[in-house]
């Protein structure tokens, strides 16, 4: 075994998700752990989920056969069928039962005490629901153990987010290595993009497709792009609140100017099913001197659930010294989606290819982001273009899923305002092309 297999072993968290990239070992520690359940459960039955039946027999259940032949010689495994009830008879032990992940309803009318699920990346998160819902038969280890390359989405969420009981082991291919033919590695690194062999060979959480600021690194919370700031102690900083508004789900963020065209973004907060109002009354407790807000482009509308003028609303903000409100919004051109995303991503950077990190984020919001389903570092690395289809022509607008948006949409429109009243327009000969002769943003 390698040292993670080991390590997952000796896991006794209710919840295990063994995140390894290809030829990591995954599904062999998957047959480990069932080993494990059998005999520590007796005949307490089980359950295995594969992601299609097709992979079911080709790899989760060709892998349990050969390690269980092994354990136990002799034995004549059985796959049985009676009346749509397909499980694993042994011969001796309890009942495994075996279920596709491709359709959620065949997950439900039995009872165990121990799961194991392979691959979730490719499973619909319905499937997941039920799968953790059928173990709730005690034994000396109820567990569900997991295993997948990771993607980011709701597995994420479920197991790299800080939630209670649930543990992850990252499991590089690396680990592996002696039981790959030589160069298998290295040639595979030669094919894949930085981002495929982030995940595919690294087993670090990754969009595998799609992402539109790919310069992010993966494991971002040790990355040039985090820092270990303290906003308490920098509060004489320019500071601004950048704000996507909204009742069922709004953004807002906090930044700091540390120094000429440089910015980290240190706090955040992102409610849901509270009006604008209620979010200014967090805003003020927060305490954070503001000198300048920026709002959405759509922030000039009207909130239909308590018929106040998103600006008006804004004016309320408590600014440094009690100064005069100063709320900035864009206006069209600028407020295009497209042009916006160019402009985050000069400001995020790529340092593989020379390109300075302007905006930073302090390490303080990866607490915030833990067990949340937003959160903006978790959103950007999450946002994503619509999956391209054939014969239809390919879009250049992010997906808009009502949940990564809000985050995006709220620091979008400060990086743009920032381009446009900053002296980085002079460094960018496109935005001069754009701006020319124009007016581009406006105050209230």
């Amino acid at each position: 075994m390698n040292p993670s297999q080991w390590l997952g072993l000796h896991c006794r968290d209710p919840y295990l998700l063994f995140a390894g990239g290809v030829g990591s070992g995954k599904t062999t520690f998957l047959s480990q752990k069932l080993l494990q359940y059998l005999d520590e459960n007796g005949r307490t039955p089980g359950l295995v989920v594969a992601p299609s039946w097709p992979l079911m027999k080709a790899v989760t259940l060709r892998r349990i056969l050969t390690t269980l032949r092994r354990a136990f010689p002799g034995i004549r495994p059985r796959l049985r069928d009676p009346t749509g009830e397909r499980y694993l008879d042994l011969g001796f032990g309890p009942r495994i039962y075996l279920r596709s992940a491709t359709k959620p309803g065949s997950i439900e009318g039995f009872d165990v005490g121990w799961a194991l699920g392979d691959e979730l990346r490719w499973w619909p998160k319905a499937s997941y629901l039920n799968f953790i819902a059928r173990v709730r038969v005690t034994c000396s280890l109820n567990q569900i153990a997991c295993a997948s390359t990771p993607e980011l989405g709701w597995m994420a969420d479920e197991f790299n987010s800080g939630k209670a009981g649930r543990r992850l082991i990252t499991v590089p291919t690396r680990e592996n290595a002696a039981h790959l033919r030589p160069g298998y590695i290295e040639d595979l690194r030669l094919s894949y993009s930085k981002r495929m062999q982030d995940a595919i060979l690294d087993g670090l959480f990754v969009l595998l497709e799609g992402a539109v600021y790919e310069s992010l690194a993966a494991d971002i919370w040790n990355s040039e792009w985090v820092e270990d700031y303290d906003p308490k102690g920098n509060t004489d900083q320019k500071t601004y609140l950048c704000f996507d508004p909204g009742f069922r789900k709004s953004s807002w963020l906090w930044i700091h100017e540390t120094r000429k065209l440089q910015w980290i973004v240190f706090d955040q907060i992102q409610p849901s099913a509270t009006s604008d109002w209620d979010c200014v009354e967090r805003i003020n407790a927060r305490g954070w001197p503001i000198d300048e807000v920026w709002c959405d482009p759509a922030a000039d509308q009207t909130q239909s659930a308590l018929d106040f003028d998103t600006l008006d609303v804004a004016k309320r903000i408590r600014f440094r010294d009690g100064a005069e409100p100063c709320i900035r919004y864009l206006r069209p051109p600028f407020t295009a989606i497209k042009f916006g995303v160019d402009k985050v991503r000069t400001m995020l950077g790529d340092p593989d290819s020379g390109l300075p990190i302007r905006v930073k984020f302090a390490r303080r919001l990866r607490e915030l982001e833990q067990g949340q389903s937003r959160g903006l570092v978790k959103s950007l690395q999450n946002y994503k273009y619509p999956p391209e289809k054939p014969d239809r022509p390919v879009g250049n607008n992010p997906l808009k899923d009502g949940i990564t948006d809000h985050d995006n949409d709220a620091f979008r429109n400060w990086v743009v305002g920032m381009w446009l009243t900053t002296p980085l327009k002079e460094l960018d000969s496109d935005l001069r092309k754009r701006a020319h002769g124009k007016a581009g943003y406006a105050e209230a």
